[in-house]
Order: structure tokens, then C-alpha cells, then sequence
């Protein structure tokens, strides 16, 4: 059975810390229930959601589980509507504690959202 939440279709690996991931919003996706009637936008926890969801995917196929910490410097610069298809690219920066992951989510050539997570190993 389908996760209903889900956005993703597919992921591809650019190189060595770096994600190209394409994503869509089905108009009869659940996170448009109730936001907003009559002006349906995709929720930002919608947005980050799909990010960590790359991100885990990601780390599971290099035989890694990672869990995610902090958010910092996240703006939503433009909604996402239903039937949008979007694009998330990740690139990962190792630090001493921690490795920051920078997306940037786009709808055709417009960044729609932006920042940076922690991702720690479990």
C-alpha cells in the first residue's frame, strides 16, 4: 500500500554528497485537507518532510541510518499548489558534530524553500 503522505517520486545521486530529487503535490494529497479552503497550499512541514524522506532514503541505501536533528535557516519563499511537481536537491557538508545537509526546493527554476538540516548517525 501506497504511504499516502508521500511525495516523491523518484531520487537520483549527482556524486559523492550530492541529491537530485523530484517530488509532486497530488491535488487529492492529505496535506491539503483543511489548508487552505478554497486556496489549497502545500504545508512547509509538508516540504520538510519530503527533504528528511530524501534524506533517510538516501542514507538506507548506503546502508546507513541517520536520524535528523536541528533545522536552521529554512525560508518558504513561494507555496506550492496542488498538482505542482517539484524538484529537491540536497548536498551534505561533514562537520565535527554533526552533517549539515543544504536543500533547496524548486518548481521549475523558482526556489520555493531553502535550508539546512543535521543529520546524526544512529
Amino acid at each position: 500500500m501506497k504511504d499516502q503522505w508521500q511525495l516523491l517520486a523518484d531520487m537520483q545521486t549527482m556524486d559523492e554528497g550530492t541529491l537530485e530529487a523530484r517530488a509532486i503535490a497530488p491535488e487529492d494529497s492529505p496535506w491539503f485537507t483543511g489548508h487552505f479552503p478554497g486556496e489549497p497550499i502545500l504545508p512547509g512541514i509538508a516540504l520538510l518532510d519530503t527533504v528528511c524522506r530524501a534524506i533517510r532514503i538516501a542514507e538506507q541505501n548506503r546502508g546507513r541510518e541517520v536520524s535528523i536533528g536541528k533545522l536552521r535557516r529554512v525560508r518558504f519563499t513561494r507555496p506550492v499548489r496542488p498538482g505542482e511537481h517539484f524538484r529537491v536537491s540536497l548536498s551534505s557538508e561533514p562537520t565535527k558534530e554533526d552533517t549539515w545537509v543544504t536543500f533547496k526546493i524548486s518548481v521549475e527554476e523558482n526556489i520555493v524553500c531553502s535550508g539546512q538540516v543535521a543529520v546524526c548517525s544512529t
